[in-house]
């Protein structure tokens, strides 16, 4: 059941991949077949047929050549890595304008299309330079193909038609504009929809959707997942005496120490009240408890200044840490098991990291422990 929804995820992903390279080469091929033939036929400037074919072959065998290098691109590195294909593009139809009478052949709206694509899928300032690039080129190849009439030339039409493709340009650069500001604003509310105001890390309701996709992530790689389950110990004795300000800094503090002792692909959550929760991919339990440990040591070396230099304070925090599926292939069961740690480590004094392997055994160590000391 695990794997085909892993499937089902990479298929889905895979098949928007695909519809966006299919896209790319469904405009290619409208363009560069279809509508530049369509001018080469319609063409009042005089041209042999045989010319007119041969450009149509020309066409076709260098789309046929971006065509075969777009399908063997990765997908996510087509737009990284072709823009220089549709500079290319700019230049074959500015040539084939050349060759239909430059400023008399209408299909310079094909540049138009041209701007308008690549813009779509880059940023303004990639917009900015083809237009630079495409006026720079059509104006040119005009003036190149009128060089015989020169003081005949139309510089009005040239001129007009270049300030259309800057208009293009413009408009799609207003738009490109709009829809960042739209994704902007999508991130910051779906970021504040499923982070913790207080200590800046995911909350329970992001953590309720992220531990499945987790479990299924292990389950798919086959490696662990871990689940470090931290309380503050006697949290609610320290706002009672102190007031639920120092509170609110101390599990601020706290979402600051698990944030600078963890990796990026860590996930830490504040689950709810003092308790926080951190996933921990890919790493054995024995590595993982030294990460518990070093964020519960750094907690107890802070000096809470409460009021004042005289009035200080030292806060602990207990953890608890399962893994899945090693101590139970169902991850809600996983969580109850380091709950169950967690539970534990108070049990036996606080202030210290158990595994749920290690529940009963330390108590053990705890009872010698104490003897020792009433022996002495």
């Amino acid at each position: 059941m695990v794997n085909e929804i892993i499937n089902e995820s990479i298929k889905e992903k895979k098949q928007k991949l695909l519809k966006f390279k299919r896209n790319m080469l469904y405009f290619r091929w409208t363009i560069l077949v279809f509508t530049i033939p369509a001018f080469l036929f319609d063409s009042e400037f005089p041209v042999s047929k045989n010319f007119v074919y041969l450009t149509l072959l020309l066409t076709i065998l260098y789309n046929s050549i971006i065509s075969l290098l777009i399908a063997f691109k990765k997908p996510e590195k087509i737009k990284k890595d072709v823009g220089f294909v549709f500079y290319t593009d700019v230049l074959l139809v500015c040539f084939i304008s050349y060759i239909l009478g430059g400023i008399e052949s209408d299909i310079f709206i094909v540049l138009f299309f041209i701007i308008a694509y690549y813009g779509m899928s880059r940023d303004i300032a990639s917009i900015v330079n083809i237009t630079i690039f495409t006026i720079s080129m059509y104006s040119l190849f005009t003036l190149g193909a009128e060089r015989s009439r020169l003081n005949e030339f139309h510089y009005w039409k040239l001129i007009s038609r270049n300030l259309f493709m800057l208009i293009t340009a413009y408009g799609i650069s207003l738009l490109i504009t709009e829809v960042k500001k739209y994704d902007e604003m999508h991130k910051r509310e779906f970021k504040l929809a499923r982070t913790d105001k207080l200590t800046g890390l995911a909350n329970r309701h992001y953590f309720d959707q992220k531990l499945e996709e987790e479990a299924l992530y292990s389950d798919y790689t086959g490696k662990p997942l871990n689940i470090l389950m931290f309380d503050i110990d006697n949290f609610k004795k320290f706002n009672d005496t102190y007031g639920h300000m120092w509170g609110d800094k101390l599990l601020s503090i706290f979402g600051e120490i698990v944030m600078q002792n963890i990796r990026k692909t860590d996930i830490p959550f504040r689950y709810g009240g003092e308790e926080f929760i951190l996933l921990i991919s890919d790493l054995d339990i024995s590595t993982v408890k030294g990460i518990g440990d070093r964020i519960r040591s750094q907690l107890e070396k802070q000096n809470f200044n409460i009021g004042d230099e005289n009035t200080k304070c030292k806060v602990t925090v207990s953890c608890g840490i399962a893994q899945y599926p090693t101590h139970s292939k169902d991850i809600k069961e996983a969580i109850n098991c380091a709950d169950k740690a967690l539970y534990y480590a108070k049990e036996i004094g606080k202030n210290i990291v158990v595994t749920y392997d290690e529940i009963g055994k330390l108590r053990e160590t705890v009872q010698i422990d104490i003897d020792t000391y009433l022996s002495n």
